[in-house]
Order: structure tokens, then sequence, then C-alpha cells
């Protein structure tokens, strides 16, 4: 009969709660803790305890569920999956994985208990089968909520699953192999390897990344291999509509094998097995000066020609391991070599530091075929325009991505052999030997990192149209030869990286420019904005029958100066030092207590006028070098040449500060802002939000008063009503607060700030170069 006193029917089910717990602490639990006792003798087997909370087990968890678990339950738990009765353990796991299901309070309890992980650990090891398999399924159910995830991954269960997985023979089973008929039944010992696949993608995609990082290299190595096998298998199926059987048996998708193999990738060794010395005499000569001289004389001012000789080649351990990474026998062989196996590589932010937040962003990306233009380009130029230049005509549309490999690298070669180049981005992430000359270049240069793109063109052609680049190259001829037409920068101030580009010159004179053929081992350097283009030439008389000799083989390396590290970043970065640096009237030039509550205001108006600024200064386009490892610098007796770059840094700082005191932009920067706040939107002032990245103090109360670099519009509004209220007294004291910046700005501080920012840079450029290359297999190699 039904009881219309709702008080009273609530005060009998918490009763009834009571009631349950009190029966299983009575009736459950002393058969539980009598199989998980000791034997009485050593030959003798609890078999009859055994048996008893086999059945017990199996009939859990009641229904309807203990909620919250006994904890009687939870404490005989460890006990109970480290059970020598192989159907107590397996039983055990089913129970918990049942309880995880019906409660997310318990499966949050039980992931967190550190004793149960332990226990699921010993019972992943279990020489069983059924108690390993069960022990997978209840991981699989404590994952179900992002707590368990994060508990697990954190714990021994990790480390065990991966000892698991890396114990299968092979992998050819799994998931079958690629054929027009696909099996129609899966044997049963598949069932078993498609789970432990599963709770391993599941368990390391939970985790964020620093805590793969104590996992055993040899383990994170074997367990690669396969995973890879697995991954490969999975793609190739993937494009067969008739073959389904895998997909209804393995849960885990291509992308999200992928962000397994980029997550295990990120901490194995550093790729290539080149030495950054040996890089630098390949790509600037043998003596240390030869580099130090040409930064002094050549970097961002004019085209340089390092010209090769043949018979020096041979020695060269790092062109001779570029070469050996493609196959020169014939033009399809080329072509098969560098396209064959690729998957896109995804963009990056440029100011993304944090590894964890790209992966999230593109987790249903990774592995992904490669997409046209962002990752390749098919391209030749023929008819010329009113400039002088060619228009570039594409073989593929754009966007369009290539699923099926097999017949992307058959149009490739079809392209090739009607005059089409081949321009394949992201070389850096593709192979180790050119990802290691990428880093050490970068290292050489003080840069966040170095691009690498691979050209191959076939005779009498031209791939690029004339045009100039964001970025400075280096052009190295593998194969062939080609020759180049460079024109000097006209304009005063160097392009930036992400800024659109500028019409090319009508008035660009087809004669003026430079002419250089490189041959095979030649190394070309182009400043940023020298328009230039190149064709393939073949001499009169030369046959140009199907061999590679007629081909062009080139890699460029793009030295990409991110905002931050030109010398308006370490500006920027002074600027921001010093203000961390003041307190209340400590230390010569401090910001007294007048300025104090305005100073933050006062230094986002100045992170603006020198950001104007930058628009017309030259210098303050530059590369900033304070944290290049120049061979030298590293020499206990300095050489004239590189104190003479030293002074060279010092001196532009020192100018750059003077231009800032000196020219009058206020008005111009106000005006700025007023247009910002009155958008509405923060893109204009996606140029500063990189700021938010450096190191800062705590100094008590002046952490109230520290500007958001992605929120700044607040700010920018609370600037213009400090010079509407008082323009005369602001306008003053801005003044002021600008010309004890410019006097006592710090360049020792300043530079150890900017080595901080780009270690962060690198690190996360790293992480994702070895991300991209476990993807592509390198850690096979």
């Amino acid at each position: 009969m039904e009881n219309p006193k709702g008080k009273k029917k609530r005060k009998r089910k918490g009763r009834g709660d009571e009631s349950e717990a009190a029966s299983f602490d009575r009736d459950v639990f002393p058969i539980l803790l009598a199989a998980v006792a000791p034997a009485a003798g050593p030959n003798q087997r609890a078999s009859s305890s055994d048996a008893a909370a086999a059945r017990l087990l199996s009939r859990s968890p009641p229904e309807p569920p203990l909620s919250p678990l006994p904890a009687s339950l939870v404490a005989l738990l460890p006990l109970l999956l480290s059970s020598s009765s192989h159907s107590v353990a397996a039983l055990s796991c089913e129970v918990m994985g049942a309880a995880a299901l019906q409660s997310m309070e318990a499966s949050e309890l039980l992931a967190s208990d550190v004793g149960v992980a332990g226990g699921l650990a010993r019972a992943l090891g279990s020489a069983s089968r059924r108690v390993a398999e069960a022990a997978c399924n209840a991981v699989m159910d404590l994952s179900a909520s992002p707590v368990g995830r994060e508990r697990l991954s954190g714990s021994l269960v990790l480390q065990r699953l991966l000892y698991l997985f890396s114990q299968v023979e092979s992998i050819s089973g799994v998931v079958g192999s690629r054929s027009n008929k696909c099996q129609t039944r899966v044997p049963v010992p598949n069932k078993w390897l498609y789970l432990i696949t599963d709770t391993v993608v599941l368990m390391v995609n939970s985790c964020e990344v620093d805590k793969l990082c104590n996992l055993q290299p040899e383990l994170v190595s074997k367990v690669m291999h396969l995973l890879y096998e697995v991954w490969s298998k999975v793609r190739l199926l993937g494009s067969s509509a008739d073959c389904s059987n895998w997909k209804d048996q393995l849960q885990s998708r291509p992308y999200e094998i992928a962000g397994t193999i980029f997550r295990l990738s990120i901490d194995g060794a550093c790729p290539g097995g080149l030495e950054p010395d040996e890089v630098r005499k390949s790509l600037f000569g043998q003596k240390e000066s030869d580099l130090e001289n040409f930064v002094l004389m050549y970097w961002e001012s004019s085209p340089y020609l390092y010209r090769r000789k043949q018979s020096g080649l041979q020695g060269d351990l790092v062109f001779t391991a570029l070469r050996n990474a493609f196959d020169l026998t014939t033009p399809d062989a080329i072509i098969e070599s560098f396209i064959q196996g690729l998957v896109s590589c995804p963009a990056i932010a440029s100011d993304e530091l944090n590894i964890n937040s790209f992966l999230h962003e593109v987790r249903d990306s990774l592995g992904a075929p490669v997409k046209y233009r962002q990752d390749v380009r098919v391209v030749r130029t023929r008819a010329q325009t009113s400039t002088g230049s060619g228009m570039e005509e594409h073989f593929f549309d754009d966007g369009i991505a290539f699923p099926d490999a097999a017949a992307f690298v058959d149009k490739c070669k079809d392209a090739v052999k009607n005059g089409f180049s081949i321009a394949l981005r992201g070389m850096e992430f593709r192979s180790e030997k050119v990802a290691a000359i990428a880093s050490a270049l970068a290292d050489l240069f003080g840069q966040p990192s170095v691009g690498a793109n691979i050209y191959f063109s076939p005779p009498r052609s031209q791939g690029l149209a004339r045009h100039y680049d964001d970025h400075c190259v280096l052009v190295w001829q593998l194969l062939g030869r080609k020759k180049w037409n460079i024109w000097p920068n006209t304009r005063p101030i160097l392009p930036r990286l992400y800024e659109p580009f500028h019409p090319l010159d009508d008035l660009l004179d087809d004669s003026g420019g430079r002419v250089e053929v490189l041959h095979e081992g030649d190394i070309m350097y182009v400043p940023r904005g020298c328009v230039h283009e190149a064709h393939t030439d073949v001499e009169d008389g030369e046959s140009e029958v199907n061999t590679s000799v007629n081909y062009s083989l080139h890699l460029t390396l793009a030295i990409e100066v991110e905002p931050p590290f030109e010398w308006e970043g370490f500006a920027h970065i002074a600027l921001h030092c010093w203000l961390e640096e003041q307190t209340l009237g400590c230390s010569s030039g401090s910001i007294n207590s007048k300025l104090e509550e305005q100073a933050p205001l006062f230094a986002l108006l100045l992170h603006v006028a020198i950001r104007l600024l930058s628009d017309k200064d030259p210098t303050l386009r530059k590369a900033c070098m304070v944290a290049a490892k120049l061979p030298s610098f590293s020499n206990s007796c300095p050489t004239s040449h590189s104190k003479s770059l030293r002074n060279r840094h010092m001196s532009t700082f020192i100018e750059i500060l003077n231009k800032i005191n000196n020219t009058c932009i206020l008005k111009e920067a106000l005006s700025w802002i007023e247009l910002a706040v009155k958008g509405k939107t923060d893109e204009p002032v996606q140029w500063m939000s990189w700021l938010r990245h450096l190191p800062r103090q705590q100094h008590g109360d002046t952490a109230a008063r520290r500007i958001d670099f992605c929120d700044v519009l607040g700010p920018f509004e609370e600037l213009l009503n400090v010079f509407s209220s008082d323009p005369e007294q602001a306008s003053a004291d801005f003044t002021n607060f600008k010309s004890r910046f410019c006097r006592c700005a710090a360049y020792d501080d300043a530079c150890k700030s900017f080595n901080m920012l780009l270690h962060m840079y690198r690190t996360t450029r790293t992480q994702y170069t070895k991300g991209m290359l476990g993807l592509h297999g390198r850690h096979r190699s």
C-alpha cells in the first residue's frame, strides 16, 4: 500500500540503505574475506571459499545498486583483484566495472583508490587471459568519467597496460588485411587484441603529455611499433567500403590511434643523428668565422651564394644523409620516395605553447590524409603577365584531400610528366634528417623553428611564379641544377610573418636581377623581401630522356622570425621586464606613487606605440639574435667576430630606446586604440597576445593592476578615459613614464626573459615535430 506521507517514506528509504550496507557487511563480507585469507597450510587451497565468493560476485552488483559502495567492499577489492583464484579475480573486475557504469560516484571512488588501482594493475599482469581481459574491461568502464580517466592515467595501470600490449607477437591479425573480401568472422583471439588496443589508446589519450615522460623508453618504442602497424592497417582498410568487420571490433578510430602515437612520440630522442656543428660546416663553411661573417655581411640584407666543390661533397655527412633520404634513380622513384606514406600536418598557432591544448583542438583530424596547399602543391607557371611574371596553374583543386595514397602518387607522376613541379611543405615533420638540420639552424640563429620544403621539377619548367617570401630562405640543390633570378628588396621595411603580401612592383626590371645557376651541393641565401623566381635549365645538346639528371630537386630551409623574436619583440620584452621590476620608491628610475596606478595602462600604451613605430623603422623589423648559438659565443676566448656581434646587439638596443624616447607617436597610438575600442573586436590587437607568456613576478598589490593581453579592450577604454579627463596631465605623465623606461631598461634582464620565452617556443615546436615524425613512422628507423 502506497504511503501518502512523503517524510516517512524517505525515512524508510534511508533505513533501507543502512540495512543493505549492514546486510552486506554481515552476510557477504565474511565470505569474501575468507576467499582472500591465507590458506591454512602451504599445500591447501581454499577452494570452497573461492567458490562461494565467486558465486556471490557473479550475482553482483545487487539490484538496486549499493550507493554508496560499502567501505568494506572497497577495502577488500585490492585483495580480491589479486586473488590466486582466477574466477574471483576476474569476477571482481567485472563487479567493479559494473558498479562504475551504474554510478559516477562509484566510478570516481574506485578509480581514485590507490589500492584498487594497484590491484587492477596486478590483474592486468595476470597469466590468466580471462583475468587480464576482465581487467581491461574494468579499465574501460572506470574511464567512462573524466575523473576516472585522470586517476587511472596517473597510476601503475597505464604502465601495466603498455607492457601487456608490448607482449603481442604480431598485429597482422588484429585488423585483418586489405582485400576485396573481408573475413566474415573474427577469430576469438583477435577480440582480445582489439580490447588491449582500445584500452591502451583510451588511457594514453587521457594523459597530459608530461605524465608520459616517465615511461620506459624501450617499452614505449615497442608499443609504438605495434600501434603504428595497427594504424597503418586501419587506414588501408578505411578506404574500402565493404571492409567493415574491423569497425565492429576495434572501437578506436584512426584519428584516436594517431593521437596515441603522437603523444608517445613526444618524449622520444631528438631526431636525426646529425651533429649541429656538422650542419653549420655543411651550410656555411668549415671555419667558425664563416657563419659569423655571413651574419655580419649578408643576413637580412643581400643574397649570398656558397658554391660547393663537387669533390668535397662525398665527405659531407649532412649532404650525403639528405641525398640518401631519396631514391634518385629515376624521376618516378624520386616522387615515390618523398610522397608515399604522408599524412597532413595541421597548423599550430604561432603563440601556442601548450601542446595539450593543440592536441585537444585537432583531436579529430590527426593523421588525416594530406591536403592540397596546406601540405603540398603541384604547380607550373606559364603565361606572362603585365609585370613580367607568369601565372600559376595548379594541378589539383584547393583544399582537396588525398585518402587514396597510391592514386595520389600516380597523379603526381603524371603531373610532373606534363611540366608541373611538386612542392611539399613541412619536410622537417616528415624526415628525421631534415628535422635535425632545421633544429640546428634554429639554434644557430636563435629562432623558435626553421621550416623546410622540398621541390621537384622536370626539365624546362618553372614551378612557382615570381614572388617574395616573408622569411629568409636557404636553398640547397640536391640533384640537377636550377637557374635563379633574384631582385633586391626595394622596400625599406622587411616583410613580417602572417601579414598580407604587397603586389609586385610593376617597374621590376627583368634584366636588373641577379642570375645564378645552382648545381648539386650549392647553397644560396635569399633574404626575406627579395623577389625571386627559378626554373630548370637544360643546356643545348643535352638529352631529355627519362633519367633524373635533367630534373631538379632542392630543399629550402626557411628561417622564420616570429614577431616576439624581432627587435620589436625584444623592445616589448624589455618594457615588460622593466615594469615588473618596479616597486614603490625602490631602485633607480622606479615609478613613484602617483604613477603607480596608471603604470600598467601607460605600459600598454607604450606597447602600442612601439608596434606603430615598427611599421616605419627598419631596425625593429629585423631578427633579434641575442640568443643565437654561434660557435665562438660558447668559447672561453671570444673571437673578434663574436665581440663585434655582441657590440652590435647592445648598440641596436640603445638605438631602439633612443628612437622610442625621441619619437612623438602618442597621438597616433591613442587614435589607433580608439579605433580598436570602437570596433569592439580584439582582432586588431592579436599581435600582442604572445606577451601573456612572459614571466611575471609577485609584488604584493601590484599584481592586481596587471594587464591580460588576451583581453585588452577594457584597459584600452580605461586608458582613453584617463586622457579624456585631463589630456595635458596624462600626456606629461606618459612622457615621463616613457623617458624612465628608455633611461633605465636593462639589456641583460631583457635577454634573460627573451631566452626563457624562446625556450618555451622551442619546446612546443620540438614536441610537435616529434609527434609528426612519429605519425610518419620515423620512430621505426
